[in-house]
């Protein structure tokens, strides 16, 4: 109950230890530098010891998937990234087939 209740004191200690470790994380390169060390090796031992478990999970949950129903969200998830995508692409794309087409033109 104390974990649901906003002011209990457990709730306020948490919220201030986590407040804290993210403010040494952000200030601290040798923190920072441990805390990605231990990541990668606590990953690299999951990847080496759980990868057929890690991808029959993936493969199963990626299965269930609707194919329509991800792409609507994942449209509203990157949306704004995948449009600037698109619109670059096109101007790349239209100034390499001038580029190619002036080229042939000259030869």
């Amino acid at each position: 109950s104390a974990a649901d209740d906003r002011e209990s004191e457990l709730r306020r200690r948490i919220v201030g230890s986590l407040q804290q470790l993210g403010h040494r994380l952000a200030t601290e390169p040798e923190l920072q530098t441990k805390v990605d060390e231990w990541v990668a090796s606590a990953l690299g031992h999951l990847v080496v010891n759980y990868r057929t478990e890690v991808s029959e999970i993936i493969s199963s949950t990626v299965e269930r998937w609707d194919a329509e129903s991800t792409a609507d969200k994942l449209e509203l998830q990157v949306g704004r990234d995948l449009q600037f995508i698109r619109i670059n692409g096109t101007i790349v794309g239209g100034m390499a087939g001038f580029v190619i087409h002036a080229v042939g033109q000259l030869l």
